[in-house]
């Protein structure tokens, strides 16, 4: 690393004038080398010539440190971009300047300063050491420990940075499937997930939000490991030129023209650096310890040499004054060293406060890691707070900065009071030559020694340089910022205006659903009250048309009876007249025999007690014609009497009719006025109506064919037609109760779908609940952060206040002002996006609350739709229940009627079967009188003989048929309605009737 040494004997490098550029290398400095040593120093006495030594070592080893410190301005080449270490130094020109410095041994490296001689007092070198050891060793302390903070914050940041990019990767992945899962049909599932997959987005804008302050805040740190840097290397070039005597004009304070890439690739090596700085502190330390001994020595030595002195018999006076003079010169020095170390404390201060600023700004970065969930422009004000709290630490460094100049101007008339005091005690030549090179000596110290202090000087008034113009940046930012802070208070009042609108929106929206329920509750309990109204007029009506029915058919009946018993007295009347006919028939044989034969004494008396059992059966005939008429007269009364009653019935009834029809007409109109806001009840119920009128006919239709039925069986003998229309009815009440047990189906399909529909509603309710949670949520944030937003005003007010003070005196930079004006504008656009994401965040909650709304709306639609499906099917079966109900009984009451008829008929045929058993055996009884009486007769002619027979024949038949009778009376007992109806008819149609037989008998 090192090419040049100090051969010359004056100490001078050949190239010490200029600077030598290598291709590869930027300008390196010329430097001492550590194990060249000038001869002139070599032949002097041991005492003095180490303790230059030791100095010059010290110098050189300090100065090694900074010799690879080059001028980024003046350097040929530039670093690339890539961050990585550029070859300006090499693993092996390290090694070698190492070797250089140290040479592997504890001995101390020596070089030449141009201007010292070789010899020097003890005082001198302690007056040296003093003034520049402590210090630097200072500050390469304070340099350290800044250096391994600020690597110690850069990794944390890497890691936190590696940290987050993961849960990226991972909240990425997730949203990847999250998306693959949308494809799919549309489920509250899906809803859920997109849901989450909101909440994942906007934890991802906070992670990007985390990422882009992690990289401010890596910037920030990166800049001010430059400033550090930047602050090292003016050091160790104000060293280099406190060795070489003069300043160099290249090396400018300003650091705002430093390129960043050079930095960078230079930290390694500072580093490495560094660790070679420890370890020369190190054998500092141990050098010093020996130089305090050899100077305890040398002190000793002073003494022997002037008790050596006062033997030899010199002046005791001018010792005395020389001796005099010396201690004078010597407090100065100490009194000059205490002033040192004080400049050097005040030095120290101020590093431990700019360490002290640094942990603040530390403990503002921690603060800002905590907050940055709650947003990159509260970390933004945090930073802004943490640097505008420096300005009271600034003015405080300039404060101390002009009390150290004041404290060098004293210095230097001190030196001034020095040369003086030299300059006349060289005039009186009290002074030996050795002595005078040492005070010239003394006096090139604190020459370099001031010059070195008026450089630090230079150097402390360029910070305080950038300090003002990094307060006007941080000034100027904090305007933006609070510009920004305005635009986004009204714009988050603007949104809290609208969510406040929104709110009382959604609450009148609630209140209107809220009072159309209520109306809607009302009107169905209105409809129902209505429904119950019509269902007792419908079933009052069921039962007076049944009560007319019954009524019209009892009349029926009655008037079928009369008809029947005025037959019967039909018959009667004309079988007396048969009977009298026979009778008088019956005398005029009684005369015309009474005239033929007048021996039939016993016939006569036989046909007598025939004749009067006759005439009884007439008298009997008649009674019961009597009381027959007199009961069909009784009948007849009550007959008309009961028609009358229920003729008033029929007109009671139908005047309830009318007024029941006239009330449901008002019902019907004021159910329409009711339900004239909802078309589709109105429509449902106008088709609930068409089905009443389609029943009711087909109801009027059932009775016509009842009725029918009814006059079929009374009227047709073929009962097989009654029984087929009496399966027709019962396979109709089949069907009418499939047909209910099918509306039952549906009734609980229904049912359950309005389970479901219910459940999806609580669901949706749950949702709803959720949401306005969140809303309540983000509302109880935006209240924190308007809170929060107001303390960080306030004290952006105050600060404003403070910087508006000092910034009076401030008008530099243009140019940084607008690369951090481009820099805000940058800002405010990424600012905007956020809005705009925010705006649209919000918005795609309003949205999904009004999805959520109507998806109300529609499942509350669909729930009274429903229930008007589940009234009306309700409806429909308390309908086919009343039908079931009115055919069930029309069916007992015609069960009831046929059983009765059957009865009848049955009663009709054995009394029939009577009159003709009757008949027979009096048709019987007739032939066994006349076959007795032709036998007791004398005569015994053929014609008699014949009519015997005759009668004989007449009897057998008359026999025959008796048991035929018996049979068929048997059968009626024991067979089936149809085989009675068959053998009446069989019996109807084989046996003549009585009427002919007795007339036959008779007559034969």
């Amino acid at each position: 690393m090192y090419t040049q040494s100090r051969s010359s004997p004056d100490g001078r490098s050949p190239g010490s004038s200029g600077h030598q550029s290598r291709p590869g290398n930027s300008h390196t400095a010329p430097r001492p080398q550590a194990q060249h040593r000038s001869p002139s120093l070599g032949r002097k006495n041991s005492a003095s010539s180490m303790s230059m030594e030791n100095i010059q070592s010290l110098n050189a080893v300090y100065n090694t440190g900074m010799s690879s410190y080059i001028d980024p301005i003046s350097s040929p080449t530039h670093v690339p971009r890539s961050g990585r270490s550029s070859p300006l130094r090499s693993p092996a020109a390290s090694g070698h300047s190492r070797s250089g410095s140290f040479g592997g041994s504890p001995l101390p490296a020596r070089g030449s300063s141009p201007n010292l001689p070789a010899s020097s007092s003890a005082d001198t070198v302690t007056a040296n050491m003093a003034s520049q050891l402590p210090h630097s060793h200072e500050l390469r302390q304070v340099r350290d420990n800044v250096m391994v903070d600020l690597q110690s914050q850069t990794k944390e940041m890497q890691r936190e940075n590696s940290a987050l990019r993961k849960e990226i990767e991972i909240k990425e992945g997730k949203l990847q499937s999250s998306m693959n899962s949308i494809k799919t049909f549309w489920s509250p599932e899906l809803k859920k997930e997109r849901a989450i997959r909101k909440e994942e987005a906007s934890r991802l804008a906070l992670l990007k939000e985390q990422l882009r302050v992690t990289s401010e805040e890596n910037q920030h740190h990166q800049l001010t490991i430059q400033a550090l840097q930047d602050e090292l290397r003016t050091q160790r070039d104000l060293n280099q030129l406190f060795q070489e005597g003069t300043v160099k004009p290249g090396t400018s304070c300003s650091q705002s023209d430093l390129d960043y890439e050079t930095l960078w690739s230079e930290n390694e090596r500072k580093n490495k650096e560094l660790f070679l700085l420890r370890k020369t502190v190190e054998e500092l330390e141990i050098r010093i310890e020996t130089q305090k001994q050899t100077l305890s020595a040398r002190d000793e030595s002073i003494k022997k040499l002037l008790e050596m002195l006062q033997s030899k018999g010199l002046a005791m006076k001018s010792m005395e004054e020389e001796r005099g003079d010396y201690d004078r010169v010597k407090s100065k020095m100490i009194e000059a060293e205490a002033k040192v170390t004080h400049l050097e404390s005040s030095l120290e201060m101020r590093d431990r406060d700019i360490n002290n600023l640094k942990e603040e700004l530390l403990k503002y970065s921690d603060n800002s890691h905590q907050l940055r969930s709650h947003g990159s422009h509260s970390h933004h004000h945090m930073q802004r707070n943490g640097q505008q709290n420096d300005l009271p630490k600034v003015t405080a460094l300039q404060a101390i900065i002009e009390s150290k100049e004041k404290k060098i101007c004293q210095l230097e008339k001190q030196l001034r009071e020095f040369e003086e005091d030299l300059m006349s005690l060289r005039s009186n030549g009290a002074v030996s030559s050795e002595e005078r090179e040492e005070e010239v000596k003394q006096l090139e110290v604190y020459k370099s020694h001031s010059k070195f202090m008026k450089n630090k000087i230079d150097q402390l008034k360029s910070e305080l340089n950038k300090k003002e113009t990094e307060m006007l940046t941080m000034q100027t930012k904090v305007d933006t910022m609070h510009n920004q802070l305005k635009d986004q208070q009204q714009h988050i009042d603007v949104l809290k205006e609208s969510l406040a609108a929104k709110e009382e929106h959604s609450k009148i929206l609630s209140a209107d659903i809220d009072s159309m329920r209520m109306r809607l509750e009302e009107k169905d309990q209105l409809l129902e009250k209505k429904n119950k109204q019509i269902s007792s007029f419908s079933s009052e009506k069921n039962k007076h048309s049944s009560e007319l029915t019954e009524v019209k058919d009892m009349m029926d009946i009655k008037e079928r009876k009369i008809t029947v018993l005025q037959r019967k007295n039909e018959n009667l009347e004309e079988q007396l007249k048969d009977k009298d006919k026979q009778i008088s028939t019956m005398k005029e044989r009684v005369k015309s025999l009474q005239q033929d034969t007048s021996n039939s004494d016993s016939a006569l008396i036989t046909l007598e007690e025939a004749l009067s059992e006759k005439e009884r059966q007439i008298e009997r005939l008649k009674s019961q014609r009597e009381r027959s008429e007199g009961e069909r007269q009784e009948e007849q009364d009550n007959l008309t009497k009961e028609n009358k009653e229920l003729k008033d019935k029929l007109e009671t009834l139908q005047n309830e009719l009318a007024e029941n029809q006239s009330n449901l007409l008002d019902l019907k109109e004021h159910a329409s006025s009711l339900a004239s806001a909802g078309l589709k009840k109105d429509s449902r119920l106008k088709q609930l109506e068409i089905q009443l009128s389609q029943k009711t006919e087909e109801v009027n239709e059932l009775e016509m064919q009842v009725k029918r039925a009814k006059e079929s069986v009374e009227q047709a003998a073929a009962n097989k037609e009654a029984a087929e229309k009496s399966g027709m009815l019962e396979d109709q009440v089949k069907q009418y109760r499939d047909e209910v047990t099918r509306s039952q189906q549906e009734v609980d399909r229904l049912l359950e779908i309005l389970k479901e529909m219910e459940n999806e509603k609580h669901e949706k309710d749950l949702r709803i609940r959720e949401l306005e949670r969140q809303t309540r949520d983000s509302n109880k944030k935006l209240a924190s952060i308007k809170h929060r937003e107001q303390t960080e005003k306030k004290k952006n007010a105050q600060l404003l206040e403070e910087a508006r003070k000092h910034a009076d005196d401030q008008s530099e930079s243009s140019q940084q002002m607008q690369s951090i004006v481009r820099q805000k504008e940058d800002r405010i656009e990424e600012l905007e996006e956020a809005l705009r994401q925010s705006v649209n965040i919000t918005a795609e909650r309003e949205m999904l609350l009004a999805q959520t709304q109507a998806g109300k709306q529609t499942v509350e639609k669909q729930v009274e739709e429903l229930t008007q499906e589940i009234e009306r099917m309700k409806k429909h079966l308390q309908a086919t229940n009343a039908k079931l109900a009115s055919t069930s009984l029309s069916l007992q009451e015609k069960e009831d009627r046929l059983a009765q008829l059957r009865a009848d008929r049955k009663k009709q045929l054995l009394e029939v079967m009577e009159m003709k058993q009757e008949a027979l055996l009096a048709a019987i009884s007739e032939k066994d009188a006349n076959i007795a009486l032709l036998e007791l007769s004398s005569s015994k002619k053929k014609k008699t003989i014949d009519d015997v027979a005759a009668l004989k024949r007449e009897k057998d038949q008359f026999v025959q048929q008796l048991k035929q009778q018996n049979q068929n009376r048997i059968k009626l007992m024991h067979d089936n309605f149809d085989e009675e109806m068959n053998g009446s008819s069989v019996t109807d149609g084989q046996g003549p009737s009585p009427d002919q037989e007795e007339e036959e008998g008779i007559w034969a």
